[in-house]
């Protein structure tokens, strides 16, 4: 159990690291935060609000679909929220193109590395996971599952004046098979509705 909650507190920390990096890049933020972003841009809040409040509406979806929440969903929707908005005042802008392409692939590892973390500990996935995970439980494979919870909100994002960018489309590319890359090595099968919920995760 200590193990499980280890992984997910780094997980928090990584994507209250990620998310700001891809921000600063400014070559495209996540998928979710086109989405964040394209709601703040209509009701003038801030990422962090947006954040927690597009989560839940993605918790829900995903829940309907058969994900699994967890106690940790909440809790860490607000922990992230608040650790964005504190990292991002930290991060200077930059204006190198140089900087920018670094910090972008950095900020897509570290997310990658998170989501798998988080959800093998089955404490609590984030939103996007969630709505992943529920696609998978209907049948649908990892990456797939992950293109289509990244493309929605990137669709819906752009169509409130979201920020997305030519770093968005790498995002959705690349996070399916990394995330698929992460939960292999971590030894992790995401329950569907053909397969026993048999996880090999840390005691």
């Amino acid at each position: 159990m200590r193990v499980r909650v280890a992984r997910l507190v780094v997980s928090w920390v990584l994507v209250g690291i990620g998310v700001p990096l891809l921000l600063r890049a400014e070559l495209g933020v996540s998928p979710f935060d086109v989405l964040n972003t394209g709601v703040g841009n209509v009701t003038g809040w801030s990422l962090g609000t947006a954040f927690i409040v597009d989560s839940i509406v993605l918790f829900a979806t995903g829940r309907l679909l058969g994900g699994r929440l967890g106690p940790a969903c909440v809790p860490g929707t607000v922990v992230i929220g608040l650790m964005v908005n504190a990292v991002l005042a930290a991060i200077p802008e930059q204006h190198a193109l140089a900087s920018r392409v670094a910090m972008l692939a950095a900020g897509l590892v570290i997310i990658a590395v998170a989501i798998s973390l988080v959800v093998t500990t089955e404490l609590g996935p984030g939103p996007t996971e969630v709505f992943m995970l529920g696609l998978v439980h209907r049948g649908m494979g990892i990456v797939p599952a992950r293109w289509l919870s990244d493309g929605l909100p990137v669709v819906l994002g752009a169509a409130l004046g979201g920020s997305i960018g030519v770093g968005t489309v790498v995002f959705v590319l690349t996070m399916g098979p990394m995330v698929k890359l992460g939960l292999r090595l971590l030894k992790y099968q995401p329950s569907t509705r053909t397969t026993l919920d048999l996880p090999i995760v840390g005691p």
